[in-house]
């Protein structure tokens, strides 16, 4: 795990909310409900918390729970700030030198939409000051289980905050059960926001629809999220035009898209020459780090240290950063090259 844990790491497909570990939610516990976190508790932190929080090989409806959990211990401006800024120390003690969150905003009882939104920004910001080994941008999500109007009032949201942002917000997200939606409609509604120069990574490919596939490649999305039932002819475009795939191995394979590891889309995309990265989409429900997905990378497609950082590497062009911190980032990579052969020496 050494090798792993040392190399510059890139994480493009990371949700906040899945990504608060054990401990993290712990903490939001206490913050919210005082030092023992005994007061009642609307909507399940309840006994069975401390079981998930400190439970291993949990079910996955086990893991899922503990999205239940982040969603009440955020709901308000303390507590989001803090869970936002703990996502963000962890990535960076896992060496991750550049990291894409991706949230939803959602109004709660103690906060508007607006507030949610601006207090994740603060909170990247801060942590962008306060952590300079790693930087941190935001791309806001589209939960299209949701619906039209919140999808409007989210791109409208973005292109109010844009202004004072412009340094975080870098594109949008499109996630959640696509079952009963069309994605021109959600694309009409993005289309001011990629208008306004945001880069768009949209969960795609995730459910098998070849249809909805080439509509988004024909809005054009700039990265691919999952792209677990991308064929035929779509998988030739994405190759052509050189559109990234976020893949997310342990994810994937916990929620079944796919049988195992070594089923996984990643190892036929990495050996077809596909323009590919790894990711932990939520770190936090399923236990794992992108130190962790690295290593179960090589272990199972063969990949050896030398393709790991080429992996890495080779995520910079796929990021939505500006030319200098993609200068920096390839900076970053080269002394790490350079104190291995010094280590060799």
């Amino acid at each position: 795990m050494d090798f792993f844990q040392k190399v510059p790491k890139i994480e493009l497909h990371a949700h906040l909310n899945g990504s608060l570990s054990n401990d993290t939610l712990k903490e939001l516990r206490k913050l919210k409900y005082g030092q023992n976190g005994n007061e009642a508790s609307p909507s399940g932190v309840d006994d069975g918390f401390y079981k998930i929080t400190g439970g291993q090989n949990l079910s996955l409806k086990e893991c899922f729970q503990k999205f239940t959990y982040a969603h009440e211990l955020t709901d308000q401006p303390e507590t989001l700030a803090y869970a936002t800024q703990s996502v963000i120390r962890e990535f960076a003690e896992d060496n991750v030198v550049y990291l894409e969150l991706r949230t939803t905003p959602k109004s709660t009882p103690n906060m508007s939409k607006s507030q949610y939104l601006t207090t994740v920004l603060e909170a990247i910001r801060k942590a962008n000051k306060d952590l300079p080994s790693i930087v941190v941008k935001l791309l806001p999500s589209i939960d299209r289980s949701k619906g039209l109007v919140e999808a409007e009032e989210n791109v409208a949201l973005v292109l109010e905050l844009l202004p004072m942002f412009s340094d975080i917000i870098v594109g949008m997200d499109l996630s959640g059960a696509p079952y009963g939606t069309k994605f021109s409609d959600y694309a009409k509604r993005m289309a001011p926001a990629q208008a306004a120069g945001l880069r768009m990574a949209l969960h795609c490919g995730e459910f098998d629809d070849d249809g909805e596939v080439k509509e988004m490649f024909e809005f054009g999305t700039d990265r691919i999220g999952h792209g677990t039932f991308i064929r035929g002819d779509n998988l030739q475009f994405a190759k052509e035009q050189r559109i990234p795939f976020e893949c997310c191995l342990t994810s994937n394979v916990k929620c079944s898209t796919v049988g195992s590891y070594e089923e996984h889309h990643f190892g036929r995309l990495w050996e077809g020459g596909f323009d590919v990265c790894i990711n932990t989409d939520d770190f936090g429900v399923f236990d794992t780090s992108l130190s962790q997905e690295l290593q179960i990378c090589s272990k199972v497609f063969g990949l050896s240290q030398e393709d790991i950082i080429k992996l890495q590497e080779r995520t910079i062009d796929y990021t939505f950063a500006n030319e200098q911190e993609k200068v920096q980032l390839r900076e970053t990579f080269t002394n790490f090259k350079n104190s291995l052969i010094a280590d060799v020496q």
